[in-house]
């Protein structure tokens, strides 16, 4: 039985870090107008404009986006740290984590890198490292 202390702790950080992504989002769906006519306005120094409707719609969306793939991390990290009690069960929470961290990758387009990197970590630990073969086993008869 190996001690799986280390991939605990990074998993319980890691869920910590979605549930703040999740909060990001919000904090993205609560922006006020003033915001938008500061993008705006920056864009206009750049030489290009967008509707504020336009521009509203796409940070919501994206506020949207970030939340539910945040969410759906931190429950897959979750029943991965879950399933660590047990080195047989293992490699599906080192595959759990893994998956975990692709969705981060892909579904906040690398925005969530601190958690992405920490469930890469755990996810490869959770794979590679297997238990110490006895010395002493039952197999053989003395």
């Amino acid at each position: 039985m190996i001690k799986r202390k280390g991939e605990k702790i990074m998993g319980i950080i890691s869920i910590v870090l979605n549930v703040i992504g999740i909060g990001f989002g919000a904090l993205m769906l609560s922006m006020d107008q003033s915001f938008y006519n500061q993008i705006n306005e920056v864009l206009q120094e750049e030489g290009e404009t967008l509707p504020i409707e336009t521009l509203e719609a796409g940070v919501n969306a994206f506020g949207i986006q970030f939340m539910v793939v945040s969410a759906i991390a931190a429950v897959l990290t979750l029943v991965g740290v879950i399933f660590l009690k047990t080195d047989r069960r293992a490699v599906i929470s080192g595959i759990l984590f893994l998956v975990s961290a692709v969705t981060l990758l892909i579904g906040t387009v690398g925005l969530a890198f601190v958690p992405m990197i920490l469930l890469i970590v755990i996810g490869l630990m959770s794979l590679i490292r297997k238990p110490k073969a006895d010395a002493y086993t039952s197999e053989y008869p003395s």
